[in-house]
């Protein structure tokens, strides 16, 4: 038996920095409902991007989680849990004695481990602390009480504006907003430009100063959050082209100012006419997608009134949108559009969606976008009136034609489908084109298709001759003949095709080790050929390639009895490239003699 109880430290414990932080926000958002304790265990509705649900249990090997979110599906304590937990140890039956709890499995990422120990130890000595000074303050008198409170409050802003709050004055007036905005701004400076490797300590500060913007909705000052979730964004917005931003951060970043704004507004009430103005005029003058997603994301905020004053908004700068220019990209025009998509589609459905699709269509991708929504609305019929339009309007597109097959199918003209994916595979052969010609005419039906498909696919140009090692030469060549041969599992057929025309260097290798068995001769060959070529490459990667492809045919050789001839052959190979310290390295670093 082993006597623990949840507590904060445990929590720390068992989730990652970014988790925990996460999951506190959660929690002080007052996010976590439906919270039912069951002895040493909890469960809890979070609500996320959708509603997930938690399952917690208290165990001697500390604290354990399960939520149905993508990160939790993956077996990590993730932010949910975090937020349940918080809730579960503020809630009247925490902390929780777990002396009865068996010891359970323990998960691959979900128990403190051996800080549970010292979590509950702490918490004790903490709780303990705690009350000596609380008898320690009650018997103090109050103006010294008073001064050490004014004291701390004047260098806590937070802290002070509470208390403010609790002497009458009004939560929009009683928070001082100018050291959170100066934090941003130090958070937001880039000074002259974010290179690729500072890129993650800075959109690490940037989420730590956003995340003291999040924390104030929790406090009681939603409007103070809103209101520097946008001044966030505007400067994000103003240092976006002083960033490397290859690994996404940026718009990382405007993701998590959007959801305090947004968490913000849902936890106040902000006049809908205004909100709605500042949403659409945000999101149009914006060149970083900011506020993109306004809708469906605020219609509950914005309301009926807020509601139609962003429908006006959107449709005046839609309607004012110039005749468009074929293959030309204008942001302004994609925002605008964009906006009334959702717009429609949220109010609208289908019918609204392919209204406003169908205003500007200058190319294929126009009408497969109708098509697409169409289909999967299951209108088949209607969908192939636009995709038929679109493919006499327009260049020949093989999404057209693929769309179309599939709705011909739904509508039992399977005729009509296989001509369509037989066009597509005759202008681009490729193995998934076969494939999907196969699929959908059925193995008696493609009989004539497969010999067209064979007859086009050998009468492909052959590759050149690159090695003094025939058959073995390399290029595109015959490569998808060899892949649809090879798919079709005729292995002799891919072997013999790729000798006649080519083929690219990895379906060689994949032959090769496919006939090892049979005729491990071949597959020596390819073998040698292939590390030549990797050899061609002059580096270390190529080179430790080309070390562990000789080892793959050397153990060949000597199954066949020919070692000796092929010993001979890496002598000779390391003969002539003696040069080549990192090459004899690899070499032998695979054992090679």
């Amino acid at each position: 038996m082993v006597a623990i109880s949840v507590s904060e430290p445990m929590v720390s414990a068992a989730a990652d920095p970014g988790s925990l932080q996460r999951g506190r926000d959660y929690y002080l958002a007052g996010r976590v409902r439906e919270l039912r304790v069951d002895g040493s265990a909890v469960s809890a509705i979070v609500d996320g991007g959708r509603a997930y649900r938690v399952r917690l249990d208290l165990t001697p090997l500390g604290l354990e989680g399960r939520c149905n979110c993508p990160y939790g599906a993956e077996g990590f304590f993730c932010k949910h849990c975090v937020a349940s937990a918080l809730a579960w140890l503020d809630s009247a039956d925490a902390p929780l004695e777990a002396s009865t709890v068996s010891k359970g499995k323990r998960g691959r990422n979900k128990s403190a481990g051996k800080a549970a120990g010292k979590g509950a130890s702490d918490a004790t000595s903490r709780s303990g602390r705690d009350r000596r000074l609380r008898n320690f303050l009650l018997r103090q008198e109050i103006p010294w009480l008073v001064a050490e409170l004014l004291r701390v409050a004047g260098d806590d802003p937070l802290l002070r504006a509470r208390l403010e709050v609790a002497a009458g004055v009004d939560a929009g007036e009683a928070f001082d907003d100018r050291h959170l905005r100066s934090r941003l701004e130090q958070a937001f400076d880039v000074g002259y430009f974010v290179d690729y490797r500072e890129a993650g300590a800075y959109f690490r500060g940037v989420d730590e100063a956003l995340t003291e913007v999040a924390k104030l909705t929790g406090e009681g000052f939603p409007d103070a959050a809103r209101e520097l979730a946008a001044y966030a964004l505007d400067l994000l917005e103003s240092v976006a082209d002083r960033i490397d931003d290859s690994d996404g951060g940026l718009r990382g970043a405007i993701e998590r100012a959007e959801e305090i704004h947004l968490d913000a507004c849902s936890a106040s009430a902000p006049d809908p006419v205004r909100l709605a103005e500042f949403l659409a005029e945000r999101a149009l003058r914006s060149e970083y997608e900011v506020f993109l997603t306004a809708v469906p994301d605020y219609v509950s905020v914005l309301g009926p009134a807020g509601m139609a004053r962003y429908r006006e908004l959107v449709e005046h700068a839609w309607n004012a949108l110039p005749a468009r220019r074929s293959g030309h990209y204008d942001t302004c025009r994609f925002t605008a559009t964009f906006l009334m998509e959702r717009l429609a589609e949220c109010e609208g459905g289908t019918d609204a969606l392919v209204e406003v699709l169908s205003r500007d269509v200058a190319s294929a991708y126009d009408v497969l976008r109708i098509a697409q929504r169409l289909r999967d609305d299951s209108r088949y019929a209607e969908a192939l009136e636009w995709l038929e339009r679109g493919l006499s309007d327009f260049q020949p597109d093989p999404r057209l034609r693929t769309l179309a097959a599939e709705c011909h199918v739904r509508t039992g003209d399977r005729g009509k489908a296989q001509e369509l994916l037989w066009d597509n595979f005759a202008e681009s052969p490729s193995l998934e084109a076969y494939i999907a010609l196969r699929k959908v005419a059925g193995k008696k039906a493609f009989a004539r298709w497969r010999d067209r498909a064979l007859g086009v696919l050998r009468d492909q140009p052959a590759a050149g001759q690159r090695t003094d090692l025939p058959p073995f030469s390399i290029g595109y060549g015959h490569s998808t003949l060899v892949e649809v041969l090879l798919w079709e599992r005729d292995v002799d057929g891919a072997w013999a095709a790729a000798a006649a025309g080519g083929c690219r260097v990895e379906l060689w290798l994949q032959l090769a080790r496919a006939r090892a068995d049979a005729h491990p001769d071949d597959a020596i060959v390819v073998l040698r050929a292939a590390a030549d070529l990797e050899i061609e490459k002059k580096d270390r990667r190529s080179y430790h390639q080309a070390a562990g492809l000789l080892a793959e045919a050397r153990t060949l050789a000597q199954r066949c009895g020919c070692l000796k001839g092929f010993d001979a052959h890496l002598l000779d190979l390391r003969t002539t490239h003696k040069p080549k310290r990192a090459l004899r390295e690899e070499l032998d670093r695979a054992g090679l003699p």
